[in-house]
């Protein structure tokens, strides 16, 4: 009986759930951005505004360096633009990789103006980067340059 039994649902999870194959059935286009219109965590990028280096607040940017530096490399938004932000990172600068105290690009770092330099590092001391002593060492192009933080001096 206990064969039976077992012959018989086997039988039955083999039969399938009575669901029929169909071809490809057309749809509309996958739901695109963040979940339950989150537009993302606030970060701190940093700009150039009137020959300084300043913080800006961004919505929708993911909250690790990396993220914050890559709204970067985009620069300023038409807004930003508008209200006198500019950006001294080069047109081809990438970010390669970005950690918690090293922050590699595609440029010469050693070709970077100092603000392109603060820029970068500040940005990723906001996101909490820096490590203990709150430096971070910038590379690229075959240079490095020495552990820099986000202040004056």
């Amino acid at each position: 009986m206990k064969r039976w039994l077992a012959l018989l649902a086997v039988l039955v999870l083999a039969s399938g759930c009575g669901v029929r194959p169909s071809g490809v059935i057309p749809g509309e286009n996958a739901p695109s951005g963040p979940p339950n219109g989150n537009n993302g965590h606030t970060a701190t990028v940093y700009f150039v505004l009137n020959g300084k280096v300043v913080p800006v607040v961004r919505t929708g940017i993911g909250d690790v360096a990396a993220d914050r530096v890559r709204a970067l490399e985009r620069g300023p938004d038409e807004d930003e633009r508008a209200s006198g932000y500019t950006t001294e990172l080069p047109p081809s600068f990438e970010p390669i990789a970005i950690g918690v105290s090293d922050a590699e690009i595609g440029v010469n770092v050693r070709e970077l103006s100092p603000n392109a330099v603060a820029q970068i590092v500040c940005t990723v001391v906001a996101a909490g980067g820096g490590g203990a002593s709150g430096t971070v060492r910038l590379s690229g192009g075959g240079q490095t340059l020495q552990p820099a933080g986000c202040g004056p001096g």
